[in-house]
């Protein structure tokens, strides 16, 4: 065969002319190179990476979903109290002192004082609350009240056994904390309680504590044994220490003086007055 002549592809035998030859050979050239393996090779791989990530989004949600599932649904906050009333509204003020009051004793053993519950009214008559805070500061209290009576054995309620003490008026006092925490925390309609204290023998009720439910917002926000152990303290235990100074710093700025009047539609003004003895 003659140098530089290639044979024709198309097989009858003839013979092509050199240039003919190198256009067939530029043109096999541009389709090889359009379709080279490494370009193909490229475009697979970047397929498989794409098909990897989503692979592996997928497991991690799989992963996520799993995870949630035995986990379950996020934890219960605590109870605000181990007890709480089973009835509701005014009802629920009787369990309440019902619940309260046998917790507090007297050294002999015998309960401190008995506790009587009842929405705002004196012998059935309804009570207005009036705060006189000076001669210049008079408010009518909104909304609804709850009154608690705190009664001894004796004349006019008063605790007839033992000696009156400091640190039995502030056993007393904590007593009135805890209703009023139960009260403002299970009757949401309830704005202000009123404790009325057991007078020292041979005198007349005269003194309460006062809480408006914005006075013990914090205490009403974390779980009462954060607030008051489940436990009442004693008597002498209240001589000095922690619970001493806790229930002073927190009651004493509430005790008022109280009397009652009778108003011009026939209801009753209890009016409490800053005590500052």
């Amino acid at each position: 065969m003659a140098e530089g002549v290639t044979p024709d592809p198309s097989g009858d035998g003839r013979e092509l002319e050199p240039t003919q030859s190198r256009e067939l050979d530029e043109r096999h050239s541009k389709e090889l190179t359009r379709y080279t393996p490494r370009e193909r090779h490229g475009q697979e791989t970047k397929f498989r990476m794409i098909y990897a990530i989503l692979g592996g989004l997928g497991l991690a949600a799989v992963a996520a979903a799993v995870i949630f599932i035995a986990a379950g649904k996020p934890p219960k906050p605590p109870a605000w109290s181990v007890w709480k009333p089973s009835a509701g509204g005014d009802d629920a003020l009787g369990q309440i002192a019902e619940h309260v009051g046998p917790g507090y004793r007297l050294p002999t053993g015998a309960q401190l004082v008995a506790v009587e519950a009842s929405p705002a009214e004196v012998e059935g008559a309804p009570v207005k609350i009036v705060l006189v805070r000076s001669p210049n500061d008079i408010a009518l209290a909104q909304g609804k009240s709850a009154i608690y009576s705190l009664c001894g054995l004796g004349k006019f309620c008063s605790i007839k056994a033992g000696k009156p003490s400091v640190e039995r008026e502030l056993l007393l006092q904590r007593e009135a904390l805890e209703l009023s925490l139960y009260t403002f925390r299970y009757v949401h309609d309830v704005k202000q309680v009123v404790v009325m204290l057991p007078p020292t023998p041979g005198k007349k009720p005269s003194h309460a504590v006062f809480f408006s439910r914005g006075d013990v917002k914090p205490q009403l926000e974390r779980p009462l044994a954060a607030t008051l152990p489940t436990r009442a303290p004693s008597i002498r235990s209240l001589r000095r220490g922690a619970a001493r100074n806790f229930i002073i710093s927190h009651t004493n700025s509430q005790l008022y003086k109280y009397v009652l009047a009778q108003a011009q539609d026939a209801s009753v003004l209890l009016e409490l007055s800053p005590d500052h003895s």
